[in-house]
């Protein structure tokens, strides 16, 4: 008798045929079970799928007609998934779509992008067509993108073919075509925002606003910031208000998230100036030009955020913004905003000084001559004022306003000028250690020797500082000043430590001031020779490294004040001795094994000595160790 097992063993043997006639005959069985359905479905569908590839159709339609009869539970989900695809083939648009799959699958994918689209011309709501031929044109693309040759123009036409496709939105593709679409941010004739508008920030999923971390701890940026950033930056040099109202919300979102990222703050500021939002882009542009208050472009915005409300104001930031830059490339658009303040105040030398510096920039350069300084060389006066042979002096004298406005609400912390110095390898870049002072020990901070600007002063010198912790709990300085002191390191003071070890095969001592203050003196920087339970009179600055705060010593000598008794105290109590030669006082003093067979100490005996605060690292806690000891 006939079994659905012996149907399958036929169909394994390539007698697709037989085994198709006898799993018909199963049908009519009184024993016919679910074994028998599943045994006839299958020969089913390896009949369509051979029939459909030999181009025969005569008896599709009956095959597909029987498979779509039989009754088998979706739980099986192999089976339900490929009856699903058999049936697709016994239709000319399913088998195109299943040729176009094979060709996908073969490395053809601009042969599978032509099928898809001829079958989406007769069904362009269809969403799993569209979507197949989006992951084609993707693939089209990634393949030109990583080519030599020039292949900007067809990505774009890809691009902009995905964008009229009935896609999921959100979905993993949509993701990554605007992930291709970010690579070419700032291209000539592709307008990121716009893109974006079309793309649908909206679509943006949970994933692709998470940053990315490399294996050597590298963080990358996060599509939607990258994406935000880019398109932000476009929709702020375009001017167009659609394009600043759309962004901006968005903008606002990454921002917010990412609030390292000091680009997101400059595009904003922009955004919000060109929506004449000018307090509030104010607000933004500050926080900028503290983050870079080196670099001449951000001064430059804030002159152009204040020039409708202060043109003094506007021209203060334009005179710091020039004291600032370093290469004449960039200064032709700053020093004409400049001269066009200059001239409506009637300061014609200084603003003649600043067309012909650009005049000659543009000329050097060989690029062409803006009409605006043409206007300008044209004019009566421009003729008539003699030319001074620098602005120098004249934006140090104005600057000040700039300066006001970004560290106005910053107080002045005194400090005191430390030493230059310079890490191996890059000598040519010295840096400068300043020591801030503050409610316990000085700060040290390091800034580039560049930064400092005043004259006249040297090592200990008394000077005062405007600047603030950022968020890695580095102190960003923004302005040095002199302080009016004539004493040198004057915010330093002497605190009183004990000596609890001595080095002598490295040299080193190690004293105490407090359960959290300590640190390391090398013996060429000490006055006298010190031993163990000395009292040091040390001056002390502190730094940050990755595990925790760490004390550097400035200055140290020997002091005759009695040490504080929460460092070194005297003792007289009784002792007991373990079998490891280990003593301990009553109150838990530990006395180690030399000063215990030193003394012959034993069990119960009376002790004097002097002790030391300790700190056990083995048990995390602190207690007292002797130093001396003896019997009365």
């Amino acid at each position: 008798m006939t079994t659905s097992k012996d149907v399958f063993a036929k169909r394994k043997s390539g007698q697709l045929d037989d085994a198709y006639q006898m799993a018909l005959g199963r049908m009519n069985a009184l024993d016919k079970d679910e074994w028998d359905d599943k045994a006839l479905c299958w020969c089913l569908i390896d009949l369509i799928k051979r029939d459909a590839k030999a181009d025969s159709q005569i008896n599709l339609e009956h095959y597909r007609q029987q498979l779509e009869s039989i009754n088998v539970s979706r739980s099986d989900e192999v089976i339900t998934k490929q009856r699903e695809f058999a049936i697709s083939l016994c239709s000319y648009d399913g088998q195109f779509e299943n040729q176009a799959r094979q060709l996908s699958k073969a490395g053809k994918h601009q042969e599978a992008a032509t099928i898809y689209r001829k079958l989406i011309s007769n069904s362009p709501s269809n969403r799993d067509l569209c979507t197949s031929l989006g992951w084609e044109l993707y693939r089209i693309s990634k393949a030109l993108l990583v080519s030599d040759n020039n292949n900007i123009q067809p990505i774009k036409r890809n691009l902009n073919e995905y964008l009229k496709l009935n896609i999921e939105k959100p979905s993993l593709l949509h993701s990554v075509i605007l992930q291709m679409a970010s690579k070419f941010a700032g291209e000539a004739q592709f307008n990121m925002v716009a893109f974006s508008r079309f793309w649908g920030l909206e679509h943006l999923r949970p994933d692709d606003w998470e940053r990315f971390i490399t294996d050597e701890q590298k963080v990358l940026p996060s599509l939607a910031e990258r994406v935000i950033q880019q398109a932000s930056k476009e929709a702020a040099k375009s001017n167009d208000q659609n394009s600043l109202n759309y962004i901006l919300p968005y903008l606002n979102k990454a921002a917010s998230l990412y609030p390292d990222n000091i680009w997101l703050y400059l595009n904003k500021a922009k955004v919000l100036l060109g929506m004449g939002k000018n307090e509030d882009a104010l607000n933004f542009a500050l926080e900028v030009t503290k983050a870079k208050s080196n670099e001449y472009w951000t001064w430059e915005l804030l002159g152009d955020i204040s020039k409708i409300s202060d043109k003094n104001l506007s021209l203060s930031c334009y005179c710091k913004s020039l004291s600032c830059l370093a290469d004449d490339r960039f200064s032709v658009k700053v020093r004409l905003k400049l001269a066009s303040l200059l001239i409506e105040s009637g300061q014609f030398p200084a603003a003649k000084y600043e067309i012909n510096h650009a005049l000659e920039t543009k000329q050097n350069e060989g690029n062409k001559i803006p009409t605006e300084i043409k206007e300008f060389v044209s004019q009566s006066w421009y003729t008539e004022t003699l030319l001074p042979n620098s602005n120098r002096e004249f934006y140090l004298s104005q600057k000040s306003a700039a300066e006001e406005l970004l560290f106005s609400q910053l107080s002045w912390v005194a400090a005191n000028l430390g030493e230059v110095f310079s890490i191996p390898g890059k000598e040519n870049k010295p840096k400068r250690k300043l020591y801030l002072k503050s409610a316990s020990y000085p700060n040290e901070v390091v800034i580039p020797e560049s930064k400092l600007t005043i004259d006249g002063v040297s090592v200990g010198s008394a000077i005062q500082v405007k600047g603030e912790w950022d968020s890695k709990k580095h102190f960003q300085v923004y302005l040095i000043n002199r302080r009016d002191s004539n004493d040198i390191w004057d915010i330093f003071s002497e605190s009183l430590g004990v000596v609890d070890h001595v080095n002598d095969k490295k040299k080193l001592l190690h004293f105490i001031v407090d359960k959290k203050v300590d640190g390391v003196m090398p013996f060429s920087g000490l006055d006298k020779e010190y031993s163990e339970g000395d009292s040091i009179l040390v001056s002390l600055s502190k730094y940050t490294v990755s595990e925790g705060v760490r004390y550097r010593v400035h200055s140290a000598k020997q002091s005759n004040l009695e040490a504080p008794k929460s460092l070194r105290k005297e003792f007289f109590e009784a002792v007991r001795v373990n079998a490891s030669g280990l003593g301990f006082t009553d109150s838990d003093i530990f006395i180690p094994p030399n000063l215990v067979k030193q003394e012959n100490l034993e069990d119960e005996d009376i002790v004097k000595g002097v002790a030391l605060l300790t700190y056990n690292k083995k048990r995390s806690e602190w207690g007292w160790k002797a130093i001396t000891v003896k019997l009365p």
